[in-house]
């Protein structure tokens, strides 16, 4: 991660328990939940897990709540401290600690945890690779991986610039620009949106064939990929549906058609 970008996120507070996970909006909130817990439903009991890239400590907390040993790092101080918080109103402070770490430089030895999760987290950094290989060196033998992915008309709408949970003046080209953004640079890695209204961060929207190739040069073996989500946008009515869709999400073909993709990984 370059100088400039870490001196940004280093301060940034993306609020994302009260935007995303508790969002008044019924779609933007279930998007959110289901991602946490496509990763939550992963991890065996009772295992020792690093959250590397941990924001706010949303999932690091749901994850001690459900029993595991959790150590969330996270280049943000001020994340850091409303993690502290969280895990205190959650009345998980016994089974998570917090501190402030680069995901590229992530400080434990090789090795020292069960299990590695990054959740979209290593699209928001320069090296890519860099931030994957530090998961691979951290964890015994498994981890978790999950990447905002292309191939779903959510993640069409926010590569467009527009908000997958609501209709607004942006929507009548959001979806249309996402897709002509996904078909040019099909032969490439994906579509890079920005973050945060900062061009110069660097956050890719991948193919998932991207993805999985990605992972396996780390060195990891695939032994799980679903779909997060398979969302439809605008339509909150509509999560009902949605989250009977979603008992489908690992299945051929739909599975590489998520708001995000997760990963389930071996060394």
């Amino acid at each position: 991660m370059s100088d400039s970008n870490k001196t940004i996120y280093s301060q940034y507070a993306d609020k994302i328990f009260d935007k995303r996970y508790n969002s008044p909006d019924p779609l933007r909130r279930y998007v959110h939940r289901a991602q946490y817990q496509s990763i939550i439903n992963q991890v065996p009991a009772n295992s020792k897990v690093i959250d590397i890239g941990c924001g706010e400590g949303v999932l690091a907390c749901l994850l001690a709540a459900a029993g595991h040993t959790v150590v969330g790092i996270d280049i943000s101080e001020p994340n850091i401290v409303r993690a502290n918080a969280l895990a205190e109103s959650m009345g998980v402070t016994d089974k998570v600690t917090f501190m402030v770490g680069d995901a590229e430089n992530v400080p434990f030895a090789d090795a020292s945890f069960e299990m590695a999760i990054s959740c979209h987290v290593l699209e928001h950094l320069p090296d890519f690779n860099k931030g994957l290989h530090e998961v691979y060196r951290v964890t015994k033998e498994k981890a978790i991986i999950a990447l905002p992915t292309i191939l779903n008309l959510c993640s069409l709408v926010q590569a467009g610039r527009g908000s997958f949970w609501e209709v607004s003046r942006r929507s009548l080209i959001a979806l249309p620009r996402g897709f002509i953004l996904a078909l040019k640079n099909i032969l490439g890695e994906g579509v890079d949106e920005g973050y945060g209204g900062h061009a110069e961060l660097t956050h890719i929207w991948r193919y998932p064939w991207i993805m999985k190739k990605r992972l396996r040069a780390a060195g990891f073996s695939i032994v799980h990929f679903e779909a997060s989500t398979l969302a439809v946008p605008y339509f909150s009515a509509l999560v009902p549906l949605i989250s009977l869709l979603d008992k489908t999400k690992a299945w051929p073909v739909l599975r590489n058609c998520g708001y995000g993709s997760t990963a389930v990984l071996k060394k």
